[in-house]
Order: C-alpha cells, then sequence, then structure tokens
C-alpha cells in the first residue's frame, strides 16, 4: 500500500517542480473562478490574461466541490492506496472543510486531510515534501508528521503593490483603499497561523521591498527558499539577486514563481513574495 498525495490549484511552484509532482502522480484539484457568466477552471488561463479580465468583472471563486474529492479519494482507494490531502490554508478557503467531508465517506484510516494553512509557494513546498515522503515509503502518519514538521519552519511575506484586490475581495475596506492609494502605501502581508496579515504598512515601492528583505532575512539561515510574484518578474528577480548577494544562498537555488489565479486574486498585480524554509522550527 502507498500513499499518494491529492491537493488544490492553489498550489505554487516553479515548472520544474510542477512536472517532478506530475511524475510522483500527484493530482491538484481546481477552483472554478466566474467572471459573469463564463466559467473557467483554475490555471486555464494566464496570470495576465485573469487581471485583465478581472480589471473589467471582478470574479467570484468556488471552492473544489465534495464530489471531485471523493472521485479523486475513490481513484486511490480503489487502487489499495492511502491518500494524503493538503489543502489551501481553510483561513481563506472552504476547501478544507470540504475535503474532509469528502473524506468521511472512505473507511477510517483511507484518507487523511492537512490543512496546510498556507497558499501558493508555501502550500507548494509541504506538497512537495509529502510527495518526495511518500515516493520514500514512508507510511500515511509519516507524511502528514512531514507536512506539519515543515509547515512550523515556513515564513511566507508579501508585499502587495496595491490594496484594489483586497478592496474588492472584501478584505479591506474602500476607505482604506483610498487612503493607501493616495499615501503610496504598499502593505506587507504575512500569513500568520493560515490568515493573510498586515504587519506593516511602508510607503513607496522602495521602502516596501527593503521591509521585505529585512523580515525574509530575519529567517536565515535557510533550508528553502523562493520569490513569488504576480505579472512583476523584474521585480522578483532583483529581490532574487539581493536576497543571495545578501544571505550567500545560491541565486540559482531560490526558486521563482509566477504564482496562481488564487493568490493573484488577492494581491493583484506588481505583488512580490518570499517564502522562506529555516533550518531550525520557532526562528
Amino acid at each position: 500500500m502507498t500513499v499518494k498525495i491529492i491537493t488544490d490549484t492553489s498550489c505554487d511552484l516553479p515548472p520544474e517542480l510542477e512536472g517532478e509532482l506530475k511524475r510522483l502522480g500527484v493530482k491538484a484539484i481546481p477552483f472554478l473562478f466566474h467572471f459573469g457568466l463564463e466559467e473557467h477552471w483554475d490555471k486555464t488561463m494566464s496570470v495576465k490574461e485573469f487581471l485583465a479580465r478581472a480589471a473589467k468583472t471582478w470574479p467570484t471563486t468556488a471552492a473544489p466541490s465534495v464530489g471531485a474529492f471523493i472521485e479523486a479519494f475513490r481513484e486511490c482507494v480503489v487502487a489499495g492506496d492511502q491518500v494524503v490531502c493538503i489543502t489551501i490554508t481553510s483561513k481563506h478557503s472552504a476547501t478544507y472543510s470540504t475535503a474532509v467531508l469528502a473524506s468521511q465517506e472512505f473507511p477510517a484510516g483511507q484518507v487523511a486531510v492537512v490543512d496546510s494553512l498556507e497558499l501558493s509557494l508555501g502550500q507548494g513546498l509541504l506538497v512537495l515534501a509529502a510527495a518526495r515522503a511518500a515516493r520514500e515509503g514512508k507510511s500515511l502518519e509519516q507524511v502528514v508528521e512531514t507536512v506539519r514538521a515543515l509547515h512550523k519552519r515556513l515564513h511566507f511575506f508579501l508585499a502587495f503593490e496595491t490594496v484594489e484586490y483586497l478592496v474588492k475581495g472584501g478584505r479591506a475596506s474602500r476607505l482604506t483603499g483610498a487612503l493607501a492609494s493616495v499615501l503610496k502605501i504598499r502593505p506587507i502581508i504575512a500569513l500568520v497561523d493560515g490568515e493573510l496579515t498586515l504587519l506593516e504598512k511602508p510607503r513607496g515601492r522602495e521602502a516596501a521591498r527593503q521591509k521585505l528583505l529585512q523580515m525574509a532575512l530575519s529567517h536565515f539561515p535557510a533550508e528553502m527558499v523562493g520569490v513569488a510574484h504576480i505579472d512583476n518578474e523584474a521585480g522578483a528577480r532583483e529581490l532574487l539577486k539581493e536576497l543571495s548577494a545578501q544571505t550567500g544562498y545560491p541565486a540559482e537555488k531560490i526558486l521563482l514563481v509566477d504564482v496562481g489565479l488564487a493568490l493573484a486574486a488577492h494581491g493583484g498585480p506588481g505583488t512580490v513574495g518570499v517564502v522562506v524554509a529555516s533550518k531550525v522550527a520557532g526562528d
């Protein structure tokens, strides 16, 4: 009996690591986006196209259905395998509760659902660790422990270019958005216990970049480092080079990711972020 990994399309990794997940049999259940009457599955359009459409019609998002998870779980269980399902943070999506509900259709011990308390690249690193642990022949319980142990060492910080998308998504008031625009505030957001949480409100792009670097550097030495962006590759590469220069961490080993639609719907164009997997938990 082997352990199969299932996740959702909030999970982001660079193309070469996404390829590794596919080779390891990881399945990602997609979100559904609605632009008015139009429906689109997550990751079936580019982030650039998504942002262009969102500028005209703000999309609504539907989490994967219970049926989609049941079908994916059943395929594994019928084949004689166990399942570890790792979902986007439950603080910003109903996906976790939906997957838990689906898991109850199967005998105890067959399906374990883990709330990643992450999204995008943070979630991707957890899924990758789980898939590699499963490949090594670890048990379901050991795979789950691998995910939880890594999560304790993960730190994800984001610098938003604008609060417009937070306002549209109902996560900030219109007054806050207007003031932030006038003052040129570039909010620094972190995932704290799975929730996107405002940490700092620097004014101007350079101040935000320096604050983002400062926060990331405070969690070195690092085992893994990644830079994520939303339609801002130039800014992400600049950040990557500076991280490498200040820490000695090899630039070629820093992951670079153009994030998927789940995070793009929160952050909007220009966003850059850093994920650090510290070598020590609770640093």
